[in-house]
């Protein structure tokens, strides 16, 4: 329920693709270095404590996915070659299923995941769809 209103997934979706949609994961030391840019509203100084809790949350997380829905976002070549990135630092191992599609991924993005796929990125793949519709 949101607001009195009934939450489904196509709203959660739609709500995910509004104002430039979702954007791709971050490595923790690309989320480090973003958050060193920030500033926390209550003055105190927790960016290390964040660091830490983003850190294992994305080891836990990315180390166990076995799909990852990335479809509908509206994501171009630029944020496919930013998940190209963290698929090559290797933090996906069990991933089996990648959805990209219905984004505009053109030449250069696929290109990125190719080359990240090609040098043993998620090695449990065995499908991935990606198309520009």
């Amino acid at each position: 329920m949101r607001d009195g209103e009934e939450y489904d997934f196509l709203s959660l979706i739609f709500d995910c693709i509004q104002h430039g949609g979702r954007r791709p994961p971050l490595l923790p030391s690309q989320f480090a270095a973003e958050l060193e840019t920030k500033s926390f509203t209550n003055g105190k100084d927790d960016k290390p404590l964040v660091k830490r809790l983003y850190e294992a949350a994305f080891e836990e997380q990315f180390g166990k996915a076995t799909e990852l829905y990335y479809a509908n976002l509206g994501w171009g070549d630029a944020e496919a070659a930013q998940l190209a990135e963290v698929l090559a630092s290797g933090a996906a191992p069990r991933l089996e299923t990648l959805y990209l599609n219905r984004n505009k991924i053109g030449d250069e993005g696929c290109k990125a995941l190719a080359a990240a796929l090609k040098e043993g990125a998620a090695p449990s793949l065995k499908e991935l769809q990606v198309d520009n519709k």
